[in-house]
């Protein structure tokens, strides 16, 4: 049902030789005449715009709304027409009361822009029995705006929500051409962000990976995925394409130049990048004669260079490094772990640990690639190529297999199946960071590996626990029904992290340090889970540093990390440490104050 001032501004619309006085008469007029204790005035708007000849269900021209009008006030759109532009797929996910719920999304346009409209439950039979189709004009009613992903406007249409096609006279008596409407204006890469709908991009492809299939979980369904990597004068992307269009552009080439509508932003499967997303409802225009002068970048947001890199040994291993072969034996084993994504749909993940002569890797497998390593067990060789490697949640580096990572577990050619791994000394191995004095840390050491030597003089007096995502190890939100990550959704079984810190003075200077995960377990000599049993026994969330701290403090540590800045003031995210000889690091201390005296 329409609100009293969206009836009041459609008559007006429809009928402009009222005022706004006389329909407010009018309307008082009615409840009067039929009883103020029956009708509202809600009901006595509608009344009085059928009897002034306004069909509220019908839309005239001059009482349409259009997207440019829409704002997040407005709680009952009811008269908005508009041209779908594409539609999305249907989704299942899990209700937070156990039940199944659907969603799906199409987009609209008109003369003054375009709108994301999403679609539940029931309504979602309107894609899944073809009574919606690109090109068809609709008119919306009963939907609510509200801001949606990447903070953009959207609209929701819920149970007494109605989006019907209009039939041919009608769309000739709203006197616009639909048809005609321009395209979408084009982005650059270097602008994307997450949560984007519908957006056109003009690119030149830089890599085309093999096309893939698989076989959907929810129905069995067989679907088929293409990786591309495309470039503009901002920057480099990878766009996935889905079903129809990933074999449209099986036979893609490097250095075609294509333009490509119809496409949605997300973040890749462990959140670090931004990818382009391709479905059924996408155009592609293709064999372009512009010219397009690629620019392949490294920011966060986009992939790197396209050049593959070849076997490195997990040592060489830093971040950035993409489309980069390893091999390893397995040493660690976790388990599968479930979530939901933000779009409803489930997802699954599971981490091993590798490792060969020179260090070991934590390696992170999604999806599909699940299944792929089902039977594998520790002591198993495994070599993965064409995977990309990642900053760490403890502050290292990780090793992701991409979409396109090519699997094979004990291959026969391997000369890692007899490696002892007990002769493999992983603390000798490089930390790439460099000595130096505390009180030489300043603004230019922020963002850099550095490794420090001195004495825990203090230790953190609050919690050392937080929960996190046993899937991408993001600290949760705490909810009146649980755990929510924001890239994961609910979740239902947190883990406990460590995370507290220590301040370390070496006669120059004092500096704190933040130790995460297993560095943190380390240094107290306990497990996440067992801090979480005291802390639950106790009531204190303290009580893992207060029963420790005699252990710890005055200790002489080295510590390698990362120099961040906090606030106001410069920390380091540890890495590792070792407690450390005093009398060798004073030793080591004088040699090198020597050698700058001389």
């Amino acid at each position: 049902m329409l609100t009293l001032e969206e009836t009041i501004e459609l008559i007006l619309k429809h009928r402009s030789d009222y005022e706004r006085n006389d329909i407010l008469e009018m309307i008082e007029e009615k409840r009067q005449e039929l009883g103020p204790e029956v009708i509202n005035n809600e009901s006595a708007a509608m009344i009085v715009a059928r009897e002034l000849g306004v069909d509220l269900l019908k839309v005239s021209s001059s009482a349409r709304q259009r997207i440019e009008d829409i704002s997040e006030s407005n709680k009952n759109v009811s008269a908005l027409v508009g041209v779908i532009d594409s539609i999305g797929e249907v989704r299942t996910f899990q209700k937070s009361d156990g039940g199944e719920g659907k969603v799906a999304s199409i987009f609209i346009k008109d003369e003054t822009g375009h709108i994301r409209v999403v679609l539940w439950d029931d309504k979602t039979r309107l894609i899944t029995e073809d009574h919606l189709s690109v090109g068809s004009v609709v008119q919306i009613r009963g939907a609510y705006a509200k801001m949606g992903l990447g903070d953009t406007l959207e609209l929701s249409i819920g149970r007494m929500g109605t989006i019907q096609p209009l039939e041919s006279d009608e769309i000739e008596e709203l006197g616009v051409d639909f048809e005609s409407l321009s395209s979408d204006d084009e982005m650059k890469i270097g602008s994307l962000q997450e949560g984007l709908f519908n957006i056109t991009v003009k690119v030149k492809i830089q890599r085309v990976f093999t096309l893939s299939t698989f076989t959907r979980k929810r129905d069995n369904s067989e679907g088929k995925v293409l990786s591309i990597i495309v470039a503009d004068d901002t920057g480099s992307v990878r766009l996935v394409l889905w079903d129809d269009r990933a074999e449209e552009m099986e036979d893609a080439e490097p250095d075609e130049v294509i333009r490509i509508s119809g496409v949605s932003t997300k973040l890749d499967r462990d959140g670090s990048n931004i990818e382009l997303h391709a479905g059924n409802a996408a155009r592609i225009e293709r064999g372009l004669k512009d010219k397009i002068s690629a620019k392949v970048t490294s920011t966060p947001r986009t992939t790197t260079s396209a050049e593959p890199l070849g076997m490195r040994s997990i040592g060489e291993l830093e971040t950035e490094m993409w489309d980069v072969d390893i091999e390893g034996k397995v040493t660690t084993v976790y388990d599968v772990r479930t979530f939901v994504r933000k779009d409803g749909s489930e997802g699954q993940v599971r981490n091993i640990v590798i490792a060969d002569q020179t260090s070991k890797i934590r390696v992170a497998f999604w999806d599909e690639d699940v299944d792929k390593i089902a039977k594998l067990k520790e002591g198993d060789v495994i070599r993965i190529l064409h995977g990309y490697v990642k900053e760490g949640f403890r502050g290292g580096v990780e090793f992701n297999v991409g979409r396109k990572a090519e699997i094979v577990i004990n291959p026969k050619d391997s000369d890692l199946k007899q490696l002892d791994l007990s002769d493999v000394s992983f603390d000798s191995v490089p930390t790439q960071a460099s000595r130096i004095l505390i009180g030489e840390i300043d603004e230019s050491t922020e963002g850099k590996n550095v490794e420090i030597c001195g004495i825990i003089v203090g230790i953190g007096q609050t919690g050392v626990i937080y929960q996190a995502c046993p899937t991408c190890n993001k600290k949760l939100e705490k909810t009146d029904d649980g755990y929510n990550c924001k890239s994961c959704g609910v979740v239902k079984d947190p883990e406990p992290r460590m995370l507290f810190k220590i301040t370390v003075d070496d006669g120059s200077g004092s500096i704190r340090s933040t130790l995460f995960g297993a560095v943190g377990e380390e240094l107290l000599g306990m497990t996440a889970k067992e801090a979480h049993k005291l802390i639950q026994k106790s009531g204190k969330e303290d009580e893992p540093l207060r029963i420790t701290s005699d252990k710890i403090l005055g200790r002489y540590i080295a510590m390698h990390g990362r120099v961040k800045k906090f606030r106001e003031s410069l920390d380091i995210s540890a890495n590792g440490f070792e407690f450390a000889d005093p009398v060798q690091e004073i030793k080591r201390l004088k040699e090198t104050i020597q050698k700058e005296v001389e």
